[in-house]
């Protein structure tokens, strides 16, 4: 009899003790689950390549030279602060668990058919992260989103969204802006022209007062500037903002589509040479027109072959109305404003 009841004692110890560890791993897990972490490792190698997958479409960036490269549309430059905000979502951004399993996945946007796949490499292809991107949280836009490594049942939710770094277009991410903002330039100081039968020489700025002293609550004060304008042999004052709206133009000059490198640009019409407050140089060559009836554009410095709108093309060479009349209401150089955040 007493050996039945300790056996009895023992069996319910030990139905309290698995009961009891039962408990504490289920609060574990929750206390797992609505933790912020991060959603992958922390990456071994500096990412070198990021690889994007849409359905059946890939597009691949690489890092060479410490600029972000797209090798498939004649190396064009990519927007680094998109890249940026792509490797931190994936990387470094946190996440809580949402869920486990795969039930879910359609209607979170993480069907194979459905996500958005990042893949990140380092030297030599080593991967360091492979991530399904689905819906924004709440909707589309949203900073936030649903979001799985892949080959995990682990859904989260991300505290970040890089869906949103995309935009609109196709390839994503590319930069193109006629001077890649990869160059690190600074404003525009001068340009130096050149298109027979043109009158103006140069455009240069010169200052004629430093910046006042910064007071206290009040932000920085820029130096005053005045624009002379070469034209014909004689020196011009310029209008102030017709001359900023200038140079601003220039240094925003977006092209309509790249063409390859070795495309002729015979006979070339023109040519700018444009200085950085920093003494740094870009060339500009001007040709003639495409198939298209657009103009194309050399940049010396990186080779890129691009095209223009026409509209554009003909305010690189300024009137000399542009330079010393009041500028219209409607500026000739304003630029359509950004579209917003993208649901790619």
């Amino acid at each position: 009899m007493k050996r039945l009841h300790f056996s009895l004692l023992a069996l319910l110890a030990l139905l309290v003790l698995a009961n009891y560890l039962l408990e504490t791993r289920q609060q574990a897990r929750r206390l797992e689950a609505g933790l912020l972490r991060p959603m992958t490792r922390a990456p071994a190698a500096p990412p070198e390549r990021l690889l994007v997958q849409l359905g059946q479409q890939t597009w691949t960036y690489v890092l060479r030279a410490g600029a972000w490269r797209y090798p498939e549309y004649f190396d064009a430059f990519v927007q680094a602060e998109g890249v940026d905000y792509v490797l931190e979502g994936l990387l470094r951004a946190p996440g809580t668990v949402y869920g486990i399993g795969s039930a879910d996945l359609a209607r979170l946007g993480l069907s194979p058919e459905q996500a958005l796949k990042f893949r990140v490499e380092g030297e030599g292809g080593i991967p360091l992260a492979e991530v399904w991107i689905g819906q924004g949280i709440p909707g589309p836009g949203a900073p936030e989103c649903y979001a799985r490594p892949a080959g995990s049942d682990t859904l989260f939710h991300l505290h970040a969204n890089p869906r949103l770094a995309l935009g609109r277009t196709a390839p994503p991410l590319l930069d193109n802006r006629v001077i890649p903002a990869a160059l690190g330039r600074k404003s525009i100081a001068q340009v130096e022209f050149s298109r027979p039968g043109y009158p103006l020489r140069s455009l240069r700025r010169l200052q004629t007062a430093p910046a006042p002293p910064t007071l206290p609550g009040r932000p920085p004060q820029l130096p005053e500037y005045q624009w002379l304008a070469e034209w014909g042999g004689q020196d011009l004052v310029c209008g102030t903002a017709n001359a900023f709206a200038y140079v601003d133009f220039l240094g925003q000059l977006r092209w309509a589509a790249l063409k390859d490198p070795r495309t002729t640009l015979a006979p070339v019409q023109g040519q700018l040479r444009l200085w950085d407050e920093a003494d740094s140089a870009d060339v500009l060559e001007v040709g003639t027109q495409d198939e298209r009836g657009h103009v194309l554009l050399r940049h010396q410095g990186t080779g890129l072959v691009c095209t223009l709108a026409p509209t554009q093309a003909a305010l690189l060479f300024p009137s000399r109305e542009a330079l010393l009349d009041t500028l219209p209401a409607t500026s000739p150089y304003r630029r359509p404003a950004p579209a917003g955040p993208g649901s790619f």
